[in-house]
């Protein structure tokens, strides 16, 4: 039996890593702005590349779905419902929101991994390169995150 997924099933990981993504987005971005205390400028600093780059990140993997025949989820409940992420429900101190979004992006980096080697799999290889990256991506926030924490 032939073991290789079909192609359907890479688009619809896909919009999950997409929605994860927006989560990560929106919980950096929060970081960013609610950022205090003595690493308060490396922090802030650092959490305004992270959302930056993460916001054009959604754009290219939304117009990845599309190449491959897919709508983007168009609403934030659409997105919540497709994230495996949490979403920020409250303020966190700031070096406990760092851990939780070196976390998160130590799980995107691990999502990332897994999607792309499906996509290699199902012979999707734009996709699979677009992932390598984001792990790449994901990888060096995790260490970045990391290292305020000591």
């Amino acid at each position: 039996m032939d073991m290789a997924l079909k192609n359907d099933d890479v688009p619809a990981k896909l919009k999950g890593f997409l929605a994860d993504t927006y989560v990560l987005l929106a919980k950096t971005q929060g970081c960013h702005w609610n950022a205090r205390g003595g690493n308060f400028f490396g922090v802030h600093k650092l959490t305004e590349e992270q959302y930056e780059e993460l916001f054009k990140a959604v754009d290219e993997i939304a117009e990845r779905l599309r190449a491959l025949g897919e709508e983007a989820p168009v609403s934030l409940a659409d997105m919540l419902g497709l994230a495996s992420l949490d979403e920020a429900k409250e303020v966190h101190a700031t070096e406990d929101a760092v851990r939780l979004l070196a976390g998160d992006n130590r799980a995107m980096a691990a999502r990332a991994k897994e999607l792309a080697l499906d996509a290699d799999e199902a012979d999707d290889l734009a996709t699979h390169d677009m992932l390598v990256k984001r792990i790449e991506v994901h990888d060096k926030a995790a260490w970045l995150l990391e290292s305020h924490l000591g």
